[in-house]
């Protein structure tokens, strides 16, 4: 396994460069040697495999040599065992499970042997190649004596340092592994776990390595959990570990905390009081010694997962309440218990910011996270608790004092109710905004973000002169102190324009109901708020603080939710645009950070061009012939978010020209079927699908030509396994969009169309996990629509008897979907409605024939059931179509 047949494995030649060599190429500076040496280690780990690793695990376990070469030679291991992608992930499984049990036994000897090894980092790669091994032996039912062998080594270790590196391999396992693989060896990883974070193990490392395990081992010891003598023990354990001298490892015993709280929050009852003052105790300690953050940010975190707990039980509380059952889990408010002393530390807390501009996470950003969320799930109650800090500090001489009171105003508007809040709010609203002239940028910025919360969650509290206070644009002759204080704000430091953006999208977020309307609240602000934000966006600092982002998002929400009174000044601004993009690509590009930034850029760009399309809508056509020559050049970039904002773009000109959009598509149908077919980037290829219903129902029959390819595309994805799953649906419906526009012309891609149609219907899922439930119920959306697509297409064309072979299939997935009504949760209004659209269309398509059957058991019944469920919506378009079905099928009421 070694000599020079080895060294010419690696150098993929008969030369002179041992492993060491290599491994020290891969860490050198000089990039070309670097690479050199990379693709050498790829060229043996094609050529043979197995001889590969043998070589990287004696190199790891080779105690002489420099730790750097170890380390660099348990990351190429690892990295044969282990990949980002599924895909790749299998095929590395399979050649490591094929490898001869001699060379895998060797292999695994070499990298055992370094757990005990005395230097630490050599440790600690060879723990991470023991989990990726262990990650494809254990669920094949190999390697069976790996978990004894750990669990021997923590019990009965000769030194600590085989202990620590055994203690956290199993870590990493626990962490990697489904928890079913491992559960029936719960006991005996408990075990050697618990054992390791006793306050009697001298070493801190070992106590670290196993408090790390309890935290990925907690998920899968639910059965010693739900002991109560097992249960006690445990949490003895982690709470005494909480009192450590070490502050990574009391950090680390309080995120087992954490985990303890998502995993069992039912059965935390008896140790509350416990944790309730080491908790505390920890805040207290962080708000006087700034060493002691970490440790108070973990605490903090504590009482945030409670409360992300009991919002969640409270929802589901609600969901019972309407569904008329028992909710599954009580509530057992241990935030309103703990209010009157969790809140005032929290809020001292909030005054130990840092003091400069570093946006690091500390103790202060985690109690204003916190007490956000304890105002949410304690509503009215929080504010008597945080109202007199405010009143006390928000005027105070110490910078700290105001922004912390500032920030808890902020935190507390989301959770308690209108009526409990109203009496403050005037007078807070004319503080924050004097705030926005703080001398300290800290307060202004927490002040920005403050009025971006009122906007959000209070906006009708804000008066007629506030507003003309935060928004007035400065007039001729007019002190600069008479300009609105968010239009001042988006002239100031990064940090106070980005959260002035935050403001004004959600200012313009509360418009979204009155867009359609002759005029809104935006209206006589629009003008000078879409300059403002579209100069804030040609700031020379605009790439701090991500604020040319904020900028543009601000700027779209303004526009997309502008009253139609606004329609002549959008117009005006669509060729500013325009230009802006064109200049775009002019721009000198030195270095990959100048690429990137071009396109940010050009993305935004194309992003508020969509927008202004999309909301002019006729009133664009004579600009799209400048806007399709520009997005065609920005498919020439090969940065695949550009791409996806190109197509949208594009999918907004479609909409507003229609049938004129003709002239486009030779140009545009390479890019078009690029899109389709980038299954890596699966977002890019999801938004090519939502384009091609644009153009479907912009061309209607002029798309004729291009179906055959697009629907080769898009049946050749539904085949895909690589492809993400979510953007199967969209594809499914998008059947419909084509048949749709087609009409009879669709008749010869009926028989492999309809074929995917069924195979789709026929998908099982376990619904017992939520998100598959989702899915399926989208998935089963997606067939409908493209049913309805298909059958109203063919219809149009008088060729409606076309769809008969494929009746059956419909009707077996019309049933499925009746019988999952018996379950709430599984079918969701967009689901009925497109079913039981289906139904009616059937009935118009197929006529008597489909009537005469449906009227019959056990179709009757099962088409009923969706009926039913249809008239009990509380949605007026599924109310519609449940009326329409309802008399096209059986002509009365159900």
């Amino acid at each position: 396994w070694s000599g020079p047949a080895a060294a010419a494995v690696l150098l993929g030649a008969v030369a002179a460069m041992d492993v060491t060599q290599v491994l020290v190429a891969t860490q050198s500076p000089n990039l070309s040697i670097r690479q050199q040496a990379e693709q050498q280690i790829e060229s043996a780990k094609s050529q043979n495999l197995p001889l590969l690793m043998s070589l990287m695990a004696t190199e790891l376990a080779n105690d002489t040599k420099d730790k750097a070469i170890r380390q660099a030679a348990g990351l190429v291991l690892k990295n044969c065992l282990t990949a980002k992608d599924a895909v790749r992930q299998q095929a590395a499984s399979q050649a490591w499970l094929g490898f001869d049990a001699a060379a895998k036994q060797q292999i695994k000897m070499a990298v055992l042997s370094t757990l005990s090894s005395s230097v630490k980092s050599a440790r600690h790669t060879a723990a991470q190649a023991v989990s990726a091994m262990a990650f494809i032996d254990l669920p094949a039912n190999q390697w069976p004596d790996l978990i004894q062998g750990l669990v021997s080594n923590v019990t009965n270790a000769p030194n600590s340092f085989v202990k620590q590196s055994s203690l956290e391999a199993l870590g990493y396992i626990c962490e990697e592994i489904e928890p079913e693989v491992l559960t029936p060896q719960s006991n005996l990883i408990l075990t050697a776990v618990v054992q390791g974070m006793q306050k009697a193990e001298p070493d801190e490392d070992v106590r670290f390595a196993a408090t790390q395990a309890l935290i990925n081992a907690l998920e899968f010891v639910r059965t010693n959990f739900e002991n109560e003598v097992e249960r006690n023990y445990i949490m003895q354990t982690v709470c005494e570990t909480v009192t450590a001298e070490s502050k990574e490892l009391r950090c680390a015993a309080f995120e087992c905390c954490v985990r303890v709280v998502e995993l069992y929050y039912d059965k935390l009852a008896p140790y509350m009081q416990a944790l309730y003052q080491l908790t505390l105790g920890a805040i207290e300690r962080a708000t006087r010694d700034p060493d002691e953050d970490e440790v108070g940010q973990q605490a903090i975190e504590f009482w945030s997962t409670i409360c992300d707990e009991e919002l969640e039980i409270l929802e589901e509380e609600e969901d019972a309440r309407e569904s008329k059952r028992r909710p599954e889990r009580s509530n057992q408010n241990f935030i309103r218990g703990a209010l009157p002393y969790l809140v005032p530390l929290l809020l001292e807390a909030l005054c130990k910011q840092a003091d400069d501009d570093d946006e690091e996470w500390n103790v202060a950003m985690a109690a204003a996270s916190c007490l956000a969320r304890v105002a949410q799930t304690v509503a009215d109650e929080v504010v008597q608790h945080v109202m007199p800090f405010i009143e006390k500090h928000i005027t105070s001489t110490d910078w700290r004092r105001r922004e912390a009171a500032t920030s808890a105003f902020g935190s507390i508007l989301e959770g308690p109710s209108q009526q409990v809040l109203q009496p403050f709010m005037a007078q807070a609203i004319d503080l924050i905004i004097r705030l926005m002239r703080d001398s300290s940028v800290q307060v202004k910025d927490t002040a920005a973000w403050t009025i971006g919360r009122v906007c959000e969650h209070q906006i009708t509290s804000i008066s007629a002169q506030q507003w003309r206070q935060m928004t007035h644009a400065l007039q001729p002759g007019e002190p600069a102190e008479a300009e609105g204080v968010l239009l001042a704000g988006l002239k100031d430091e990064p940090r106070v324009a980005a959260n002035v953006c935050t403001a004004l999208h959600s200012l313009a977020i509360h418009c979204e109901n009155t867009r359609n309307d002759q005029s809104n609240v935006l209206s006589p602000h629009f003008v000078d708020l879409a300059r403002a934000l579209l100069q804030c966006t040609e700031r020379a600092d605009a790439n701090e603080n991500n604020l040319r982002t904020s900028a543009y998002e601000a700027l779209n929400t303004t526009l997309t939710n502008a009253a139609m009174d606004t329609l002549p000044h959008i117009e005006q601004l669509l060729p500013v645009i325009a230009s802006r993009l064109q200049a775009s690509f002019s721009i000198q590009i030195v270095s990959n950070d100048d690429k990137e930034t071009l396109n940010d850029l050009q993305g935004l760009l194309c992003g508020s061009l969509q927008v202004v399309t999309q909301k002019l809508g006729d009133r664009a056509r004579p600009f799209a012939d400048q806007l399709m020559e520009l997005f065609l050049k920005v498919f020439g970039s090969k940065n695949a978010t550009l791409h996806e904002e190109a197509l949208m773009a594009v999918g907004a000109v479609a909409n507003a020209v229609e049938a004129d959009f003709e002239k486009y598509m030779p140009h545009f149908r390479p890019f078009l079927s690029f899109g389709l077919s980038n299954h890596e980037e699966h977002q890019v290829c999801g938004v090519a699908v939502g384009v091609v219903g644009d153009i479907c129902r912009a061309l209607e029959g002029k798309v004729q030509p291009y179906c055959q390819e697009i629907l080769q595309l898009l049946l050749a994805n539904l085949q895909n396994p690589t492809l993400n799953r979510n953007v199967k649906p969209p594809i499914l419906s998008c059947f419909g969009d084509i048949a749709l526009a087609v009409g009879g012309e669709f008749e010869p891609y009926l028989p492999l169309t309809m074929s995917m149609l069924q195979q789709a219907g026929l998908t099982s899922m376990d619904v017992s996990n939520p998100d598959l439930a989702e899915y399926l119920g989208r998935l089963r959306e997606g067939i409908f629509e493209a049913y309805t697509g298909v059958l109203q297409g063919l219809r149009a064309d008088n060729k409606g008897a076309a769809f008969q072979p494929y009746l059956p299939a419909a009707m077996h997935l019309l049933a499925q979907v009746a019988e999952s009504t018996r379950r709430p949760d599984l079918v969701s209004d967009n689901l009925i409605r497109a079913a039981v659209g289906v139904m009616g269309d059937l009935a118009m398509t197929l006529g008597q024939p489909f009537i005469s059957q449906a009227r019959q058991s056990p179709q009757k019944d099962y088409l009923k059931a969706l009926l039913i469920k249809a008239k009990e919506s509380t949605d007026a378009s599924t109310q519609q179509v449940y009326q329409w079905a309802q008399q096209t099928v059986f002509g009365a009421a159900v």
